[in-house]
């Protein structure tokens, strides 16, 4: 605080977070499961990779967040933009701060990296719904139905099949609970949550505590307004066909850009010269935040660059179960 209890330096207080990712898991569940994963040097401002399914086309997130297909050549290099994620700007309470009271640098680092692994988690699916319902793969559940049922989950593999033979399932909350209760309201006297245990199929819940899961971000078109948004609705689920004998490997893309030391910005290099793939922004100046009361803050804001893009469409089915 060089002496003074209302002075901070930015560039110390980055240096004390560090980079807001976790180095045992870095990159969300849902990524790390769907995608195949790479990060590219701060000097390149494209990422290059070759389209090896027969499609024409592909799903990709631009610039402005919004997803979008480009058309690709078979075997000739596709080109993927970088874009900005930003979290909203997290506070510090002065006082807070010049006590380190219950650790809180801490704890708004893991809130940084929560917020930044919830949107890369959103935009995922955002490209698996779009790669799904643009190549018709997409159901519903059938006349006389009222949940998901062991037959809609055997003809999503269906559909998917022919592009692997290792399957992730993707739920929301509604999903998750009528899958529990298979045994209970379909079937009293073979398990059927034991045939689905025999299928190998992994299973990921995209809720929490029952109910759909949300988080803010700053969408890029709105100024200073943080949106929040549901990462999956609690009536949808995916099926991904994963990597298999053909070698197509995961259907989806997702690169990290290194950034480059930005020091005078409040960026941190780690010890070893490694660019880092996230940083935090510290305001210059003490923020005047008002909530049920006025105090004086340090704003912290999360940020890092990716580029993302669905590059085999038909390896993705989406079943929409109607509310009931």
């Amino acid at each position: 605080m060089d002496g003074d209890r209302n002075i901070y330096s930015p560039l110390e207080v980055a240096r004390i977070i560090g980079q807001p990712l976790d180095p045992r898991k870095p990159y969300p569940q849902l990524v790390e499961e769907c995608c195949e994963v790479d990060t590219a040097e701060p000097e390149d401002y494209l990422y290059y990779f070759d389209v090896l399914v027969e499609t024409e086309k592909i799903y990709v997130i631009t610039g402005t967040g919004a997803v979008t297909q480009e058309y690709v050549t078979l075997d000739t290099p596709a080109q993927l933009s970088f874009v900005d994620l930003a979290t909203p700007e997290y506070y510090i309470k002065l006082t807070d701060f010049a006590s380190r009271k219950e650790d809180v640098i801490a704890r708004k680092k893991r809130t940084i990296n929560w917020a930044l692994n919830s949107y890369e988690s959103w935009r995922i699916i955002q490209l698996l719904d779009t790669a799904a319902v643009q190549s018709g793969h997409t159901n519903t559940m059938e006349s006389g139905y009222t949940r998901f049922n062991f037959a809609e989950l055997i003809s999503m593999i269906e559909d998917v099949q022919d592009y692997g033979d290792d399957y992730l399932l993707i739920v929301g909350a509604k999903i998750d609970k009528d899958m529990l209760l298979w045994d209970w309201n379909d079937n009293k006297y073979q398990s059927t949550i034991e045939a689905w245990k025999q299928l190998g199929i992994k299973k990921i819940k995209m809720s929490l505590a029952g109910s759909a899961q949300t988080f803010s971000y700053h969408s890029g078109v709105s100024g200073d307004v943080s949106e929040t948004t549901n990462i999956l609705a609690t009536d949808l689920a995916y099926m991904v066909a994963r990597s298999n004998a053909n070698g197509l490997g995961k259907p989806l893309l997702f690169v990290r850009k290194k950034l480059d030391s930005v020091k005078t910005l409040g960026g941190v290099v780690s010890e070893d010269g490694t660019a880092p793939e996230r940083l935090v922004f510290v305001s210059p100046n003490p923020i005047t935040v008002t909530s049920t009361a006025r105090y004086l803050a340090i704003g912290l804001t999360g940020y890092e660059q990716i580029a993302s893009a669905v590059v085999n469409p038909y390896a993705v089915k989406r079943f929409l179960r109607h509310t009931v």
